[in-house]
């Protein structure tokens, strides 16, 4: 958990630094006040599109619920969604291009299918298949590959063309 922690601080002073930079930059290459217009307008947009995206992900997940269906592929596009407008929120430039980004159709796939990683991590396998369906597991045929075996353990023996059984189980 420190270990998270201090990360998340060096990201801080690390984005701060680069906003404060470019910010800078901008500022000398159209002049300071439409640099401070400009991220006005910025946050103006992201004002209006985290309700935007709020009241389209509430929609959206009433319908996905009204009609049965699993609703973590649409909350996975939704969150991407709510994290740009955010962003834009965040006054300064670089944060706004990482929002706008994320609102580009093939970035924002991108990120979703990185939240539904992220959210297999965090959650346990059964609230998995509550929001995304059952697992996909491939099953590879053939002998297992193991370290050697202690004195009372034994060593199933199958066949080549036999695929091998399990179940998935929560590292946690």
């Amino acid at each position: 958990m420190r270990f998270r922690i201090r990360w998340a601080g060096l990201a801080f002073l690390v984005t701060l630094a680069a906003e404060i930079a470019v910010f800078i930059v901008i500022g000398n290459l159209i002049g300071y006040g439409l640099a401070i217009l400009g991220i006005l307008v910025l946050m103006g947009a992201g004002l209006v599109l985290v309700r935007n995206e709020g009241i389209r992900t509430w929609q959206r997940y009433r319908n996905v619920a009204a009609a049965g269906e699993r609703p973590g592929p649409h909350l996975s596009r939704a969150l991407v969604g709510l994290i740009a407008s955010a962003l834009l929120l965040v006054p300064g430039y670089v944060t706004s291009v990482i929002g706008l980004a994320l609102f580009i159709p093939p970035v924002r796939s991108v990120a979703a299918k990185g939240m539904t990683v992220l959210a297999g991590r965090r959650l346990a396998s059964s609230e998995m298949a509550d929001l995304y369906g059952p697992r996909q597991v491939r099953v590879r045929t053939g002998r297992p590959t193991r370290n050697a075996p202690a004195e009372s353990e034994t060593v199933p023996v199958t066949n080549d063309t036999e695929p091998l059984e399990g179940e998935i189980i929560d590292p946690r």
